[in-house]
């Protein structure tokens, strides 16, 4: 069993579901700029369009998450 930690994890998981699925991506604030280890790299594979930094706003997050799932 490998060991890793959970911010490997994480990172992993969302290239992973991001790969799999061209309609998955990850929204987030600073999420670009990869100040967060979870998100480096990111928008270099998978582009601007996919890793989509947000508004230091709840109702800004919240109006990107409520209008993604609306659209399916």
């Amino acid at each position: 069993m490998r060991i890793i930690t959970f911010t490997e994890a994480i990172r992993e998981a969302i290239e992973e579901e991001m790969r799999a699925d061209e309609s998955v991506f990850v929204v987030g604030q600073d999420v670009r700029g990869a100040i967060f280890p979870h998100t480096q790299g990111l928008v270099d594979e998978f582009g601007p369009d996919r890793v989509v930094d947000t508004p230091i706003s709840e109702s800004g997050m919240y109006g990107v998450a409520f209008g993604a799932a609306q659209e399916g």
